[in-house]
């Protein structure tokens, strides 16, 4: 049971990893304005874009405070 336990707390934890990658949302983000520049995306759908991936940013950095602050406790 306990090796069960580790199996699914490993895929929680890469899970958690790429929920909260920073650099692969910022690396998205840049690709986005690669992707707006060259024409291969309308202004509209890389706003689209641009709003998820700062939401996605946003998300990351209230995640890292929230950790800091129950590892501070």
């Amino acid at each position: 049971m306990r090796g069960l336990f580790r199996i699914f707390r490993e895929v929680a934890d890469r899970a958690e990893a790429e929920m909260y990658d920073e650099e692969g949302v910022k690396a998205e983000l840049m690709a986005a304005y690669r992707q707006l520049e060259d024409g291969s995306i309308t202004e509209e759908a890389f706003a689209e874009r641009e709003a998820e991936l700062v939401e996605r940013l946003d998300e990351i950095e209230r995640h890292k405070k929230g950790k800091r602050s129950r590892g501070a406790a």
